[in-house]
Order: structure tokens, then sequence, then C-alpha cells
């Protein structure tokens, strides 16, 4: 059996003042190419199917054109499952009408995951849905139990799901949360807005070992989780500064007997990528993009040592999709004095303060300049000069 597996396509976002929903159009036509080719038995959705729990009406409009084009004309099932940003409620709203048509969704957290069963040559693969669980929901349903976790939850809901579960056959599980390994956390890498606090939302991949796959999201960078066949897919497109240097694809995974799984990742056309430009802000400006390259979303580490005026207005002439701008000197520089060097004479302190933040060393004329203001402060002369460097 078959099957695309994609997560977190958060169907409306905005970065800044600007709207993906063509970029996320544009991604989901290349996702229906793709199926068209491909024929899988199924498509799983792993949450985050809209960015927002209240999401604009263009945004459902989106997804529901392209979830009846793969229903309904491809006649793929499409298996989805909540997410963090999705609204439980609202994707259960005529669910089990939908199902009819091939659309299995799981919106609200239950005590017993959603099974969907289909078919091949071998027999039946099983697929349990589990939407993102909160502890708090999950409490009510298991009163005796101490839950202050979200591990705690995830276990006590696959125990009580346990009695429907047969490991002797093909057993798939949706799932969107922060999987990891409790031993090293930190093998699953997050992005910085994917980061909670002391990893109280970790659960322990450990759980999910004996499915034949995990089609896992919430993690935006592409990876497994330690082991092949648990597996997040990333999102479908750059949604964070952090997310640049990670190429995003959509997982194409084939079972055949128990055990016997393939998975390879397959990349898909963007409209408008996000990247960073490094240089000097003369440079930038003066450059030539293609057309292509002046719409893509940039971000500027400008390599200049004194400040710019008016410089995103001025890139965005150039680059109209600009979203942030940041001077790589000052990025992440310690501007702190040790108590050691407190008492050295301020032109020797000004002169490392200027090596550690440019990593170069200032220039005679610079220097005359501000042993020059330094007299004046030592000497206690509080003129008022229009221009006390004499430059």
């Amino acid at each position: 059996m078959k099957w695309i597996h994609t997560s977190d396509l958060h169907i409306g976002k905005q970065i800044n003042e600007f709207s993906l929903l063509e970029d996320q159009r544009f991604f989901l036509r290349q996702l229906a190419e793709l199926a068209q080719k491909e024929q899988p038995d199924a498509l799983l959705l792993s949450g985050d199917l809209y960015d927002r729990s209240v999401p604009p009406a263009e945004a459902v409009s989106v997804l529901d054109e392209f979830l009846s084009y793969i229903t309904l004309t491809l006649k793929i099932p499409v298996l989805a499952i909540a997410g963090n940003h999705d609204s439980p409620q609202r994707l259960d709203f005529c669910s089990r009408l939908l199902r009819t048509s091939g659309l299995y969704l799981s919106g609200s957290y239950q005590k017993h995951w959603d099974k969907v069963t289909l078919w091949d040559d071998l027999g039946p693969v099983h697929f349990y849905l589990c939407p993102y669980l909160e502890p708090a929901l999950v409490r009510a349903d298991f009163p005796g139990r101490q839950l202050h976790s979200f591990d705690d939850a995830f276990a006590a809901v696959l125990e009580e799901n346990m009695a429907q579960i047969d490991f002797s056959q093909r057993n798939v599980i949706l799932a969107h949360g922060f999987f990891s390994y409790l031993k090293n956390p930190d093998s699953v890498a997050r992005s910085e807005s994917e980061v909670s606090l002391g990893g109280s939302d970790l659960i322990d991949a450990k759980h999910l070992e004996n499915f034949d796959y995990a089609a896992l999201g919430h993690i935006h960078r592409p990876q497994s989780t330690g082991k092949e066949h648990l597996c997040y897919s990333g999102s479908a497109l750059k949604y964070s500064q952090s997310e640049i240097p990670y190429p995003k694809s959509v997982v194409i995974a084939q079972l055949e007997a128990k055990g016997a799984l393939s998975i390879r990742r397959q990349p898909l056309p963007v409209l408008r990528d996000m990247r960073v430009i490094e240089g000097y802000f003369d440079q930038i400006l003066n450059s030539t993009p293609n057309k292509k390259e002046s719409q893509d979303f940039i971000f500027f580490s400008l390599m200049d040592h004194t400040l710019i005026p008016n410089a995103m207005n001025r890139l965005r002439a150039v680059y109209p999709n600009a979203l942030g701008l940041f001077t790589k000197y000052r990025a992440g520089t310690d501007l702190s004095v040790p108590s050691q060097k407190a008492a050295k004479p301020i032109d020797l302190l000004f002169q490392e303060f200027y090596r550690s933040v440019t990593g170069e060393k200032t220039e005679a004329g610079q220097d005359a300049v501000i042993q020059k203001i330094c007299r004046k402060l030592q000497a206690g002369d509080d003129t008022n000069e229009t221009n006390p460097t004499g430059i």
C-alpha cells in the first residue's frame, strides 16, 4: 500500500503583512499533480490544516477545492487530523457524512481513536487517527490516573486503544505533537516557534515503535524521530527564518508485507522561496535579480558598519516581499564589559568594542576622533557642540 504524507499546511497564514494564500494554493496544485502521477492508496494530512482556529473564508475555500479534487476526481481517500492550530469542532463538522466521499476527518480528541481500514492485495492496513490532544481534556476520561504531562496523556490513550490494535497486522498512526525519545529529546530539531518551556509537550516516541508507520505533524523540519518509520513530513512551506536552511518535501511511503516499508521524500516546486541575502546595502540595492527571484520572501543580513536610513523601504523597491533586516555585525554580539577591562583607558575599550562588533581594527583617523572626545570628557568640557567629532 502506498500513501503520500504531509502536514502543517497552515492554510491562511500570514508572515508580517504578507499573505501566503497564493503560495499555499500553488503548493496544493503541485501536491495534486503528484497524487495524480503516483496514484497512492491514500493521502495523509497530519494536522494544522489551517493556521488559525477561525480561518478566513478564502482559506477554507482553497482547502475545500483541493480536498474535493483529491477525493471526488482522483478517487483517493484523504485521512486528516486536527493540529494545535485547528478548531477541532469545525473540522468535525459533517465528518461522518464526508466519510462516504472518502474524506476521513478526525478533529476532536476521543478516548477511542477513529480507525480507518484500507485494503490492498496483501490484506488490510489499519489507520488510527489521533488528533492533537491536551492533557486537561484527557484527564476527564481517566479520573483515577495522575496525568500531568503530554506524555502521560498520550500513554493513557494509547493503552485504552490497545484492545482494538492487532500488531500482527499492518498499522499506521496519524498524530500531531512533539514526539522524541525522552532520553534524547534534542534528536528532533525544532524551529524557534516550536520550542516550549522545559519540553513540557514532549511525548516519548517509544510509544509509536510498534506501528508500521507513524505519520507525524507539528514539527516543521522534515525528519525522523530516531527511527525511519517514525516520520515528520515537515511543513508544506517555509514559515519562519529558522526554516530557511532546510528544503521542504512530502513523504511517499510504500508498505508491502508487514515490516517491508520504503520511504522517499519528494520536493515540490514553490511559487516563492524564502531565503537570506547577505551583503552590503549598495550591492544588494543595485543587484539585478530575475523576475522570480525578486518575488521571493527575503531576510537581509547587512554587512555595513553604519545604519542605512530608510533601508527596508529602499530594498523593497527591488524585493517587494522583503520580510526583515538585520545587521550582521550586531547580531549576537556581547556588549557587556568584563570587570577586568573596566580600568582600561576609554579609547582602548572603544577599540576593543569596535573590533568585537565589526571584526576589524579601528583606523588611525577614527582613533584620533575617539581620543579627542575622551580628552574633552575627562576635562569636564560639556560644551554642546553641533559636531563634537570635528569631522
